[in-house]
């Protein structure tokens, strides 16, 4: 039977079909289905709810095309969560922003610190920079969440500082009265540059929480069109079809031009946090 599930006696391990389903499951009245997606005569999902395919409860696996525009109905879908949300309320399912982390009162959610940190840290009184206690070293936190290479020269940027950089940053941190730290090996990492905490979590005069937030957290940066663009897109040409190949689709890039910061601990967009670790000839 395509869809059930086997539970052997007991000692052995639950067992559930390759193609395992949620079938015969009554819609809730809370939902409604989209056009061309119908249940059964009792209000129920079936393959055919979701699948164009004919007959896909009588198919073999390896016989079924997942790559065929009618396997789920409307497609292709370049996210298959895009499907899902036709049925589903999306918020549920988003995750966890962390770095969200005051209520509407504008009080801390210490639940949020906990991610990072042993112990909440005491907001009045923040503990100095070698006397915080992460759950991993710095240069890992961030890993959890993030990808290591988030951005465009991210990888690049992490590495040990020379000294004449060493000097800029610290030149930087008493020039805006900021903290740029390092990891415990003097590499750059997410933190040199990034501030984890949302505006307003530590207070304003201390360095540690000083920081660019143009917009709030849940609103991310604010980016616009460049003129530079094609510039950017004649650059990469060469080097698009290789990525393509690799990812199995096109990829389209464009520059623009960054507008609105958050968590930036000097603003990108003109300069200045470059200029905190970087010496430029005019």
């Amino acid at each position: 039977m395509l869809f059930c599930l086997l539970l052997a006696t007991s000692g052995h391990a639950l067992e559930l079909s390759s193609r395992h389903h949620p079938v015969a499951v009554a819609i809730p009245e809370s939902m409604t289905l989209p056009d061309g997606m119908r249940a059964d005569d009792k209000g129920r999902l079936t393959c055919a709810t979701c699948h164009g395919i004919e007959d896909l409860e009588d198919k073999r696996r390896e016989d079924i095309d997942v790559e065929a525009e009618d396997f789920l109905r409307g497609g292709p879908w370049k996210k298959l969560d895009a499907f899902c949300f036709q049925c589903h309320d999306e918020k549920p399912y988003q995750r966890l922003n962390i770095h969200v982390q005051l209520d509407e009162k504008g009080a801390p959610r210490e639940e949020t610190c906990s991610y990072c940190h042993r112990e909440t840290p005491d907001r009045e009184h923040p503990p100095e920079r070698d006397e915080v206690e992460l759950r991993l070293p710095v240069e890992r936190i961030c890993l959890g969440c993030h990808l290591k290479t988030p951005h465009l020269n991210a990888l690049t940027h992490s590495r040990k500082v020379e000294e004449k950089m060493l000097e800029n940053i610290q030149a930087a941190e008493k020039e805006h009265g900021i903290i740029l730290p390092l990891d415990g090996k003097g590499h750059v990492t997410c933190v040199t540059c990034h501030s984890p905490h949302e505006k307003g979590v530590i207070d304003p005069q201390h360095p540690a929480g000083r920081q660019t937030a143009d917009r709030g957290v849940e609103e991310g940066p604010e980016y616009l069109p460049s003129r530079w663009s094609p510039i950017y897109q004649a650059d990469k040409e060469e080097r698009l079809p290789e990525l393509e190949k690799k990812l199995g689709r096109p990829v389209t890039l464009q520059y623009r031009r960054l507008a609105a910061e958050v968590l930036m601990r000097l603003p990108a967009r003109d300069g200045s946090l470059c200029r905190a670790c970087h010496s430029f000839d005019d």
